[in-house]
């Protein structure tokens, strides 16, 4: 599977005047280091457990359907699929009408990821057996709004973005540049099992 990113979200799940407050020094000082302190937060955060924070449209492109069981969709919490297009047996690319599938998205701070299937009793379409020949573009996130993001997950990035605010080069005088003590296991309970990867944070 091939997953690239359409669109980002509109804004970022943290504001300047809280992350400030946070660090405790006053607005205006460094507020172009913070906003680039926050995206990067949100970017690792993200990285790490596999879910989208805020509201973003992804395209993901695979060699073909599955065969007999629902398709997953990375990037939980899922919001919506946008389109399923597919390149037939005959070389041509076709897009498949939304009443033919069925989409599963679950909700919750620590959703699963979505699932598409067939309606019930119909087949997946047929395809070509090529790269990139199924083609399933979907929106992923929490919501729109900062507030729709889970409090735990802003915590972690919170601590992310404090830690690049202390540990600003990649020596140290006294080498403890170790990520802040929970965010591990904050970023755990965030965790998209399905990929099957581990954590390093």
């Amino acid at each position: 599977m091939t997953l690239s990113l359409v669109s980002g979200p509109a804004e970022e799940p943290l504001i300047v005047q809280d992350v400030a407050t946070h660090l405790r020094f006053p607005l205006g000082t460094e507020d172009g280091l913070l906003d680039n302190w926050i995206t990067a937060a949100r970017e690792a955060f993200e990285h790490a457990t596999g879910r989208q924070l805020l509201t973003a449209t992804w395209e993901c492109w695979r060699d073909e359907f599955p065969c007999g069981e629902a398709l997953s969709l990375p990037k939980p919490p899922l919001q919506e699929v946008v389109s399923v297009q597919y390149v037939d047996t005959a070389g041509t690319l076709q897009t498949w009408a939304p009443s033919a599938y069925v989409v599963i998205a679950p909700q919750g701070p620590y959703a699963r990821r979505g699932r598409l299937r067939p309606v019930y009793g119909a087949p997946w379409p047929q395809t070509r057996s090529e790269p990139g020949a199924v083609r399933i573009q979907f929106k992923a996130g929490y919501g729109d709004d900062p507030t729709a993001v889970p409090e735990l997950a802003k915590t972690a990035l919170y601590l992310f973005v404090a830690h690049f605010h202390r540990y600003r080069a990649p020596v140290q005088e006294v080498p403890t540049a170790e990520l802040p003590l929970g965010l591990s296991s904050i970023v755990r309970r965030f965790l998209d099992r399905e990929r099957g990867e581990p954590v390093h944070a």
